[in-house]
């Protein structure tokens, strides 16, 4: 009979090993897809439901008296804001707001869009994982609103140049650009 020689056994030890790691490596691999998968339904949900909380009660809640303008005394400089109030007109008090404006060219275009919470956080905080702690900074109770001013930083030379020194209505704040905003988001309580 023959025995292993240590030649062999040294094959079989390091063959063995790597099958090892390589299977262990595989299962925290599956593991951790498992996991970055339920992380990513449940993102989705939330921001589906989110979404779709902000569309049942965008008849119930209105955006009102939003204006484009150069804080008073920058003389058309600076970073303009965009400046508005919000109603809550629905029997639920809102936690969380989440509002678009966008300047749009006359053919369509977007020139330049943004987001902005005036009205608690982002639902998924700074780093897109949902924490389910509410972190409303504030809420709307019914009945009740608040105004909201929202620097737009980052626009464009030419929507710059649109809003001007002056104080401008939203949905025309000059020749070549509409105004439109809207509400994308909401969670009520």
């Amino acid at each position: 009979m023959m025995g292993i020689k240590k030649k062999h056994a040294q094959v079989i030890l390091y063959s063995s090993l790597v099958i090892v790691v390589v299977i262990i490596t595989t299962l925290i691999g599956q593991s951790l897809y498992i996991q970055w998968k339920k992380d990513s339904l449940a993102l989705r949900y939330r921001e589906s439901i989110y979404k779709i909380t902000a569309e049942i009660f965008n008849d119930k809640v209105s955006l009102s008296n939003v204006n484009i303008r150069y804080p008073a005394g920058s003389a058309g400089r600076g970073v303009p804001v965009a400046e508005g109030s919000i109603k809550n007109n629905s029997d639920k008090t809102i936690t969380s707001l989440l509002v678009e404006l966008s300047f749009v060219r006359d053919d369509g275009s977007v020139a330049y869009k943004i987001w902005f919470h005036p009205v608690g956080e982002d639902i998924y905080g700074e780093t897109g994982v949902p924490s389910g702690i509410n972190m409303a900074k504030e809420v709307i109770r019914p009945g009740e609103g608040i105004s909201f001013r929202q620097p737009l930083r980052n626009c464009p030379k030419e929507v710059l140049e649109s809003i001007g020194g002056r104080s401008s209505p939203a949905r025309t704040t000059g020749d070549r650009f509409n105004v439109v905003y809207g509400i994308k988001g909401m969670r009520v309580i």
